[in-house]
C-alpha cells in the first residue's frame, strides 16, 4: 500500500484525525478514466499492535457494515493491508444537522427539522431490530443521537451516522463498568448513570431534539454539567410548553413522553415516536419531502458547495505523478470526534471554556494546498467541508474534538429562508423567529400566563416565538385583581405591572395578605332615663 493510498485505493484529502483513527477522502478508479469518490476511515498504525483498539476498530466496522438502511450510513468493507486497519464507506455530499443549525443561527422551519427527525427515526427503528444471521437480536443502541451525527445531503437524503459508540451484543470489546459513552445533553438519566440502556436510551435523544426544534434553543442554554445531571437524575427538565407557551401542544406531548424520565414511561420503539410525529405532520399540513429539506440546505450552503466541489476536482485531475510531493488537503470540519476508549467529550487545544449548551466559539480556517498557498486560499465553514466528516465517518474515535464555524456575516444566499411549504401549510408554515420577552409584577407572588398557558417564574425572562398576532398576557394574585393586558410579539417586550389588592375600594386600611374586617353595625340610640327614679304604677 502507497504512502498515499489504501491499496486499491487513492487518497485526495484528510477529513479529520482523532485519538484512534484518520479519516480520509479517497477515489476508487475504474474503467474509462472513471473515479468514484468514497471515504476511508483509518485505525492509527500506532494503536495497531494494541488488541484492545483492534477490537473496538472492529467491532464498529463489523457493526457499520450489516447496516442496510437509507437513513443510514452505508460501510462497504473492512480489510487490512500491511498492518494498516480501515474500512469504506459511501460519500456523502451536504451538512450535518449541527451546522445547518449554527449556520441559520436555530431558524430552521419546523416542517424540515420534522421530516428529518421522523428519517432518523425509521433508520433508528431498524438498527434497533438488527439481528445476527441466525435470527438473535443484536440489541444495537446508537447512544449518540444528537445533531452533529445526523447528515442532510443536498441531494435530500438523510443519514444518521457514527456507531461508533454504539452498543451491541457480540462485540469483541464490551463497554468497561463505570465508563460513560456519550454525550450529557441528549444523554437519558440511565445512560448517565452507566445502567445497562436499551433502545428507549435513543428515543430519549430523539425527545431532546423535537424539544429543541419547537423551544428553539438547546435544553442545556445556560447550564453547566451539574445543573444538567441534577436536572435529568431528578426528570426536572422543563417542560416544552413552559419555556415556549405557542409550541404546538401535540408536540410538546409527543416530546414529553419521549424524554420521560423512567424509561417505561416513553415511547417503547423509535418508530411508535416516529408515528406519532407524522400522525401529527398529516393533520397539521406540515408534510414535505427529501427533495425539499436536500434544497433548503443546498441553498443556505450553496457557496461552501462550490467551494469543496472546486478543491476535490482539482485533486482528483492531478496525478501523484506530476506531484510527488503534494500532500493532502485537510478539511477542518465542525463536528464531534468521538472516542470509543473515553466516554468523556474532550476539549480541543488552546480554547476558552463554552457555556455548555451555547454555539461553539467562531474560528476562521483556512484551507490551502501547500503547493499553491499564494493563490488557493479558501475559507471553508466548519460543517462545509463535512461533505463527509458528519458522514458518520466520525464514528467512535477522537480525544480532539473541533467545532469550528467561518467568522463572516451569511451572505443573501445562504439565509434561512422558508421553503415553499403545500398550500394546506401555508398558515401553519413559518420559520421560528425569536424575540426576548421580560415581564415583572407585583406582588411578587404574581404568576404570568399568555393565551391561557403558564410562564414560568416572576420575573419572567425568556424567548418566544414571534408570529405578529396579538396574544392575551394575564398577570394574577391571591387577594388582587387580575389585570389584563394584550400583547404582540412583533419585537423585544418589557412590561412591568402592578396589581391592586382587591379591597381597595374599602377606606379602612387592609393590609395585603389579610382578611377585610367586616362592616360595623349601626350604634343604638343611648337611654338617658334614670333607671332609680319613681317606677310607674303596674
Amino acid at each position: 500500500m502507497n504512502a498515499r493510498g489504501f491499496g486499491r485505493y487513492r487518497e485526495i484529502a484528510v477529513l479529520g484525525q482523532g485519538g484512534m483513527a484518520r479519516v480520509v477522502l479517497a477515489a476508487l478508479p475504474g474503467p474509462a478514466g472513471t473515479q468514484k469518490l468514497l471515504v476511508v476511515k483509518e485505525m492509527l498504525p500506532e494503536l495497531a499492535q494494541d488488541a484492545e483498539f483492534v477490537g473496538m476498530f472492529t467491532d464498529e466496522a463489523r457493526l457499520a457494515c450489516r447496516l442496510d438502511h437509507p437513513n443510514l450510513i452505508q460501510t462497504y468493507e473492512l480489510a487490512e493491508v500491511d498492518g494498516r486497519y480501515f474500512f469504506v464507506m459511501e460519500y456523502l455530499e451536504g451538512q450535518s444537522l449541527g451546522a445547518l443549525l449554527t449556520r441559520t443561527r436555530r431558524r430552521v422551519p419546523l416542517p424540515i427539522y420534522l421530516r428529518v427527525l421522523t428519517r432518523v427515526l425509521a433508520g433508528l427503528h431498524y438498527a434497533h431490530e438488527l439481528s445476527d444471521l441466525d435470527g438473535r437480536p443484536l440489541g444495537v443502541v446508537h447512544r449518540d443521537v444528537t445533531p452533529q451525527n445526523i447528515f442532510v445531503c443536498y441531494g435530500g437524503a438523510i443519514k444518521l451516522v457514527d456507531f461508533g459508540i454504539a452498543k451491541a451484543a457480540g462485540a469483541a470489546i464490551l463497554t468497561k463498568a463505570g465508563t460513560f459513552k456519550g454525550k450529557i445533553a441528549y444523554s437519558s438519566k440511565e445512560q448517565l448513570g452507566n445502567e445497562p440502556v436499551d433502545r428507549r436510551a435513543d428515543v430519549f435523544a430523539a425527545g431532546i431534539l423535537l424539544w429543541e426544534a419547537i423551544v428553539g434553543h438547546r435544553i442545556t442554554k445556560g447550564l453547566a454539567e451539574p445543573a444538567i445531571l441534577q436536572r435529568r437524575f431528578f426528570g426536572e427538565d422543563p417542560d416544552a410548553l413552559s419555556v415556549n407557551p405557542l409550541a404546538p401542544p401535540e408536540l410538546a406531548a409527543i416530546a414529553k413522553k419521549a424524554m420521560s424520565t423512567e424509561r417505561e414511561n416513553r415511547y417503547a420503539t423509535a418508530r411508535e415516536m416516529q408515528a406519532a410525529l407524522e400522525s401529527y405532520i398529516e393533520t397539521s399540513g406540515m408534510r414535505v419531502v427529501d427533495e425539499d429539506v436536500g434544497r433548503h440546505v443546498a441553498s443556505i450552503f450553496a457557496e461552501e458547495r462550490l467551494q469543496v466541489r472546486k478543491l476535490v476536482q482539482e485533486r482528483l485531475s492531478k496525478p501523484d505523478s506530476e506531484d510527488p510531493l503534494l500532500e493532502p488537503v485537510a478539511l477542518s470540519s465542525q463536528t464531534s470526534l468521538s472516542d470509543p476508549s473515553s466516554g468523556s467529550e474532550s476539549k480541543p487545544a488552546a480554547r476558552a471554556p463554552a457555556t455548555a449548551g451555547e454555539p461553539p466559539t467562531q474560528v476562521t480556517v483556512s484551507l490551502e494546498t501547500p503547493v499553491r498557498r499564494a493563490r488557493s486560499r479558501v475559507r471553508v465553514i466548519a460543517g462545509a467541508a463535512v461533505v463527509v466528516l458528519s458522514l458518520g465517518v466520525i464514528g467512535g474515535w477522537s480525544m480532539l474534538r473541533r467545532r469550528v464555524v467561518i467568522d463572516r456575516p451569511a451572505s443573501a444566499s445562504s439565509t434561512a429562508a422558508a421553503i415553499s411549504p403545500p398550500a394546506a401549510a401555508s398558515s401553519a408554515f413559518r420559520e421560528a423567529r425569536l424575540v426576548d420577552v421580560s415581564l415583572i409584577a407585583s406582588p411578587a407572588t404574581a404568576r404570568f400566563s399568555l393565551d391561557g398557558r403558564a410562564l414560568e417564574g416572576n420575573p419572567y425572562k425568556g424567548r418566544l416565538p414571534s408570529d405578529g398576532t396579538s396574544h392575551k398576557l394575564e398577570a394574577a394574585a391571591a387577594g388582587f385583581v387580575t389585570e389584563t393586558r394584550a400583547l404582540t410579539l412583533d419585537g423585544a417586550v418589557q412590561v412591568e405591572l402592578s396589581l391592586k389588592p382587591e379591597q381597595a375600594s374599602i377606606t379602612s386600611a387592609v393590609r395585603p395578605g389579610q382578611p377585610a374586617r367586616p362592616p360595623t353595625r349601626a350604634a343604638k340610640p343611648i337611654d338617658t332615663s334614670d333607671p332609680y327614679g319613681p317606677q310607674e304604677a303596674r
